[in-house]
């Protein structure tokens, strides 16, 4: 019986390395827009910047990390007006990630 405790308190108490939480996003600019903030909405409308600041058309954003997993809506302000520009639902499932901003979309690249 003492073995099984111990067992399930190990196992227990180290699910977070067997369950990655941190992802590590990098967002490249296919765009022929500067965009800014990389951002994502939750179910309940919260706003949570991803890649603060802005990208120039061509470049790469520094990598940033955040401790989130789940399906979250993307969105990025575009070009003079910065009006959010909505990228669609996707999942952030912990590890590195390249997101690819496009005219009319991001493809997303897990490393």
């Amino acid at each position: 019986m003492k073995k099984i405790f111990i067992f399930a308190f190990f196992l227990l108490s180290c699910t977070h390395w067997i369950i990655e939480t941190e992802t590590r996003i990098r967002v490249e600019n296919l765009t022929g827009d500067t965009i800014s903030d990389f951002c994502i909405v939750s179910k309940s409308g919260q706003k949570i910047i991803l890649v603060p600041g802005s990208i120039e058309s061509g470049k790469k954003s520094k990598v940033y990390e955040i401790e989130l997993v789940g399906e979250f809506d993307f969105m990025v302000q575009v070009g003079d007006d910065w009006k959010p520009e909505p990228l669609g639902i996707h999942k952030l499932k912990g590890g590195s990630l390249l997101a690819r901003i496009r005219e009319g979309g991001v493809n997303l690249r897990w490393n």
